[in-house]
This record gives C-alpha cells, structure tokens and sequence, in this order.
C-alpha cells in the first residue's frame, strides 16, 4: 500500500512539473507519514539564478482524511553561506476538491512573495508541523519565478 502512494505522490510531482514547464517552477515535495504527520521534512532547491525573485508556496498533497483549515508549522532555511532563518507560521487552508471521486488533492498556501535567492547554491527549507496533522501524503515548496513585466522589468 506505501509503495502504491508513493508511486501515486511521485505521479502527482510529475504532473505539477509538467504544469511548471508552461510557467517555470520548481516544486520540491517529500512524502511524510499520512496518519500522524509530526516530524519534520526537508527539501532541496538548488539555485543558479540570483537575479529572480520568486514567490513561495507550501505545497500539501492531501487525501480525503485531511481536515485541517489552518496548519501551524515551523519553516527553517538554511542558505548556501550558511545564514538561518526561522519562523513559526500559521497558514490558512482552503480544500477544495474537483471531484466527489478523486480521492487526493494538492494544496498551494502562499507563503512568501518577492523572495530573492541571493546566492547560487543549495537551499535547504525544513518544515515541521507544531501538532499532529492527519491526512499529509506529501508535503513541499513550490518557488515560482515572478514573471517578467513587458518592460523588461521584474513585475513587483
């Protein structure tokens, strides 16, 4: 049953790359324990663009047992010269299912906007849940690129 989920979750992350190819974005998800998720996961994101500024998202890819309407979590980053920063951030949440039948859903929390990476390099975000959340399959960042106004501007 876990190797039929995570071939599920990896499908998912396959399909939201194949949506990121349209508008560029990299989304880094890690699987996490579906009936008590409490510890915490980390993800990668490797940078080599100094000069975008992105937009930052949470992304939950949920089952139907997933019921929470806010979720308190803990995000830690480290960058590539070793900075640390830490928050403890109460997002809102929003489950909104296409179908009666599909039993899973992705959820994207916005969670930072205008966030400039400053140095090319690893990226390491850890994010722990501060209680137990029921119903988690997989759980992530989505960094999206801000797009490019006609200008030639970066759109602020």
């Amino acid at each position: 049953m876990q190797s039929l989920v995570r071939a599920f979750v990896v499908l998912i992350v396959a399909l939201l790359f194949t949506q990121c190819r349209t508008v560029e974005c990299t989304v880094v998800m890690a699987d996490v324990d579906v009936n008590d998720w409490s510890d915490e996961i980390t993800i990668s994101h490797i940078n080599s663009d100094t000069t975008a500024n992105y937009d930052l998202s949470v992304m939950l890819h949920v089952n139907r047992d997933f019921k929470a309407q806010q979720l308190d979590v803990e995000i830690i980053t480290m960058t590539p010269d070793s900075l640390r920063y830490t928050e403890h951030v109460l997002l809102p949440i929003n489950t909104e299912w296409s179908s009666h039948t599909i039993p899973t859903t992705d959820i994207a929390i916005p969670y930072r906007q205008n966030v400039h990476l400053r140095c090319v390099g690893e990226y390491k975000v850890t994010i722990a849940p501060q209680q137990s959340v029921v119903g988690v399959e997989a759980a992530g960042i989505n960094f999206q690129p801000q797009k490019i106004a006609d200008s030639g501007k970066r759109k602020r």
